[in-house]
């Protein structure tokens, strides 16, 4: 969907679970609409491994490799009206017509999804290192998933909105 590559820094990796909303935060899970951009093909590898190793270790799901740019609710607007509206990928919160407590932009790389002590996440992030420090990004993608993601099974249960 997007006409152009992006290209950014890697400067938050994540371990760990997600975290919840924040401020505002609703009782229990909830359904999210996150958005997502795809590495290119060398950095999909370098991340997938990486993922691999920690599912191994933690015995953890494996999934995509992905930057989580925006999470919405639910109930904000389909996600092919945003992506259609959307120019540069910061506009999608706009887009997306929630403001207020509803949205969060945290934009990281998910690594692991598993529930960790906050010392042991702290320690895997610390220690992962990344033969680069920018990355590409070919394609955007909407997924509806739980939230926070915490559980191999909603891992399992997320689902593709729009590519």
């Amino acid at each position: 969907m997007l006409s152009s590559r992006f290209r950014c820094r890697i400067s938050r990796l994540r371990t760990g679970m997600t975290r919840g909303w924040g401020r505002g935060q609703m009782a229990g899970k909830t359904r999210a609409i996150a958005y997502w951009l795809l590495p290119e093909a060398a950095a999909r590898e370098v991340f997938l491994r990486e993922i691999r190793r920690l599912a191994r270790q933690f015995g953890a799901p494996l999934f995509e490799p992905h930057v989580t740019i925006f999470i919405a609710p639910e109930n904000s607007r389909a996600p092919l009206e945003v992506l259609h509206e959307v120019g540069p990928v910061d506009a999608i919160w706009k887009a997306s017509g929630m403001w207020g407590d509803r949205y969060l932009i945290e934009p990281h790389l998910s690594l692991l999804y598993a529930k960790l002590p906050s010392k042991t996440n702290q320690r895997l992030a610390d220690n992962i290192r990344l033969p680069f420090r920018e990355v590409g990004f070919t394609s955007i993608c909407v997924m509806r998933c739980a939230r926070p993601t915490t559980r191999a099974i909603e891992v399992e249960q997320w689902k593709l909105l729009a590519p």
